[in-house]
């Protein structure tokens, strides 16, 4: 098959950006709401980790057969349709369902979109020279990012209009939008790989790439058991309203950003990969302790910043360090694994929390949290040993 023209690339490029920014959107835009709508219901704190769990849990099952399904068939393209319908699909169940129940069986299926995510980074940088790959994935890094910003600040602007039921109907209109853009992708398609489970197994036996493996479990452990999910129950408690819970996740992505970028830039000859994860756990943390004290919401939106400066020096530098002792053969694969099992930390970290804070309260149970996060910077130091100069990845 003839390769597309450099006009034909840059406008498929552009499209497929286009549908990663309201694909994010359409995930995004309602996440502050769904705990405070579920205590609204009479909800505990056990259920609202479960519904937060239930977003990794779908993600640890799914993403190993689809990363081996679509080698096989050598397309990327009917995954990422998939991705944009199964997330729209989401958004709807929350309107036709709007109970504790439809709010658990559609946070699975936002999950279960979310497993197509790298359909779509493969699927873009298929559309370049090998070389250009780290770079152009950057730039869909940038759109995933741009249309989680943009869910929050237009859920801040409806907020002044409308009930919080907008954020669902703006995330089925984006989801619904990314479907159909998607379908007019084009794609050619590529040799298919004979890759199995034993491929993945001969992964996973390399030492380092397990190593931050158990590290992204507990960095995602310790995020959504915190500033990931339970956080807008402290901005209740201190009197937040709608449009908070939006500008509060804002408050958390842009440090988040701004840290992936300079970071990204940077490298480990001075300090050492180990050492910027085990300061970032450390962070997290600090987060955690001082979490429960905050007593205003000014307190509230500078804790986030922390969080987000968290976030990148944990997971960040995590998943670029993953196949630092991978052959490139195998970095795929490797990725593709790493990826797959940080999802158990996404599922049992709020879930733990919900029983901690029903159980001992919001204070002792993110002393917990604060205290998981205390011992992963300590594993940091031991299970990821330095290997010479190594360059932090590029911003995720």
């Amino acid at each position: 098959m003839q390769r597309a023209s450099a006009t034909e690339t840059n406008a498929q490029a552009r499209l497929l950006v286009l549908v990663t920014g309201l694909f994010w959107l359409s995930q995004y835009a309602f996440t502050p709401y769904i705990n405070p709508e579920l205590e609204r219901m009479g909800m505990s704190a056990t259920f609202m980790g479960l519904v937060a769990g239930g977003y990794g849990l779908s993600q640890t099952l799914i993403r190993i057969p689809l990363g081996l399904w679509s080698d096989r068939m050598g397309r990327k393209k009917p995954f990422v349709v998939t991705g944009c319908a199964l997330v729209a699909l989401s958004a709807a169940g929350y309107l036709l369902f709007y109970s504790p129940g439809g709010f658990l069986i559609s946070r699975i299926l936002g999950g279960a979109a979310a497993a197509s995510w790298v359909s779509f980074t493969v699927l873009f940088s298929a559309l370049f020279p090998a070389d250009e790959g780290p770079r152009r994935i950057t730039q869909l890094n940038a759109a995933n990012i741009a249309g989680r910003l943009a869910g929050y600040g237009l859920m801040a602007l409806l907020l002044l209009v409308w009930n919080v039921r907008a954020s669902f109907v703006a995330s089925l209109a984006a989801g619904a939008l990314a479907l159909v853009l998607a379908l007019n992708i084009k794609e050619e398609r590529v040799p298919k790989k004979a890759l199995g489970i034993r491929d993945m197994m001969k992964a996973a036996g390399n030492p380092y790439l397990m190593a931050t493996s158990v590290l992204g479990i507990l960095a995602m452990w310790v995020s959504f058991g915190s500033y990931n999910t339970f956080t807008v129950n402290v901005a209740m408690r201190l009197g937040a309203g709608q449009q908070d819970m939006s500008l509060l996740q804002i408050a958390l992505l842009v440090p988040n950003t701004l840290s992936n970028i300079i970071i990204g830039r940077g490298s480990t000859r001075q300090t050492g990969a180990h050492y910027v994860v085990a300061l970032g756990f450390l962070l997290a943390a600090l987060y955690c302790l001082i979490l429960p004290l905050v007593v205003n919401l000014a307190q509230l939106y500078a804790l986030q910043v922390v969080g987000g400066v968290s976030a990148t020096l944990t997971f960040a530098v995590l998943l670029g360090q993953c196949v630092r002792d991978t052959a490139p053969a195998q970095r795929s694969v490797a990725m593709g694994f790493f990826q797959a099992v940080y999802g158990i930390g996404m599922t049992l970290g709020p879930i733990v929390t919900g029983m901690m804070i029903d159980g001992l309260g919001f204070a002792m149970a993110f002393v917990g949290v604060a205290a998981l996060a205390l011992l992963s910077a300590v594993l940091s130091i031991l299970l990821m040993k330095p290997k010479g100069t190594t360059s932090l990845p590029q911003p995720q």
